[in-house]
């Protein structure tokens, strides 16, 4: 099958979300979340400290007892006894008496302040403070940490190791998490044979796990009908990626099998490198058809594929770093494609300059590794000049 009429990216994703699966989210221990993405907003159930708590080791008393503390005039306070964060003793302190706390432990009723060991001298049960402390000095808040019904984790961000805190101190040990799956398999009789290496397959998995998706490869099969339906029958994930034999040629074997068990939802992406990336049906899943040249695989999995998976499942992603250099050479687009062109940058007196990599190949993977970052030229320019100012999408794989 040939591709007659090539489609934008931005109507690509309109159309791929619309035929991407329902999933059921997996609920996974929280140790096991970090780096997937929460599919339920989370709030702390109660206020975090629950109560006022000593920040240090010390002395709790009431801090206006202090203000006039010093080395040669210090206050004088009897201890009543000690409290640990495990202490189930309540102490009511009155006028002239302290209690000894430790770090976390509750503060006793009728005190506001913890005064440091250092800034004592401690003789029996008798205290000598030579330090004002202000209200609430080294006191963890009653809420300080969170407050009550404050969100946790948004539904559809991804989970960062401080969330675990967060949902751990909240008795929270299982979240739901976005568990849509992702199977790949590329074609060719020279990757079969191992002529070629097969760097695309294993470049891709790594990069949806990197993600926070679930991602498996699956080999290699040789050109042929049956084989290439025998292994996409055999993948039970979700979404079905397929590498290499999606042109037009004659032993490009793919759009043969999809004429047969299904359709297409486009034919071809006006971006380069990719532009024979293509979207279709087969036996109720989706089946993405990517080039087998790495770069652009690459180009496809990250402004097509994930950018559908995201609208799909409303999931957060991280702000691009986009910076503003000076074009140092010029580049031409061919109009009508959206091309992503791979730059170098160098900061200087002279402000940052944008270097276009003289080595565009689809197939050459070095060229994104040496890349520091992405110039995107739009389908309705035919280039940009020299001298201009443009934006670069920073690489941060």
């Amino acid at each position: 099958m040939e591709f007659k009429t090539f489609i934008s990216l931005d109507d690509a994703i309109l159309r791929g979300t619309k035929y991407l699966p329902k999933v059921e989210h997996k609920t996974v221990p929280v140790m096991e979340a970090v780096g997937k993405y929460s599919m339920r907003e989370v709030k702390s159930p109660h206020d975090f400290p629950k109560v006022d708590r000593s920040a240090m080791d010390g002395f709790a008393l009431n801090s206006n007892e202090t203000i006039s503390a010093s080395k040669t005039n210090p206050a004088a306070f009897t201890i009543k006894g000690e409290l640990y964060p495990s202490s189930r003793v309540a102490y009511s302190v009155g006028k002239g008496e302290a209690v000894k706390v430790m770090t976390g432990a509750q503060l006793p009723a009728g005190t506001n302040a913890v005064v440091m060991m250092e800034d004592t001298k401690q003789s029996g049960n008798l205290l000598e403070v030579f330090s004002p402390v202000r209200p609430f000095q080294n006191v963890s808040r009653k809420g300080e940490d969170m407050m009550k019904n404050i969100t946790i984790i948004r539904s559809g961000e991804r989970i960062a190791p401080p969330h675990v805190a967060a949902l751990y101190e909240c008795g929270i040990k299982e979240i739901e998490v976005c568990s849509i799956s992702i199977g790949i398999i590329s074609t060719g009789d020279e990757l079969v044979s191992g002529e070629v290496v097969n760097s695309t397959q294993p470049m891709l998995v790594s990069y949806f796990l990197s993600k926070g998706l679930q991602a498996k490869g699956y080999g290699e099969v040789e050109d042929n009908v049956r084989e290439i339906e025998k292994r996409l029958d055999s993948m039970t994930e979700d979404i079905l990626i397929v590498t290499g034999g999606t042109g037009p040629g004659e032993r490009d074997y793919l759009p043969y099998v999809v004429e047969k068990q299904g359709k297409y939802v486009f034919r071809g992406l006006r971006i380069r490198p990719g532009r024979t990336t293509s979207l279709a049906i087969v036996k109720g899943k989706p089946v993405f058809m990517l080039s087998g040249l790495p770069v652009a695989a690459l180009v496809a999995s990250e402004n097509l594929i994930l950018r559908i998976i995201e609208n799909w499942f409303g999931l957060i992603t991280a702000t691009k770093d986009v910076r503003e250099g000076v074009l140092q050479r010029s580049v031409v687009n061919a109009l009508g494609f959206k091309s992503f062109v791979r730059v170098k940058i160098e900061e200087g007196e002279e402000g940052r300059k944008v270097i276009p990599s003289r080595v565009t190949g689809s197939g050459v993977i070095y060229s994104v590794i040496d890349a520091d970052g992405i110039l995107v030229i739009d389908e309705n320019l035919e280039g940009i000049e020299e001298g201009q100012i443009v934006k670069v999408e920073m690489l941060r794989w």
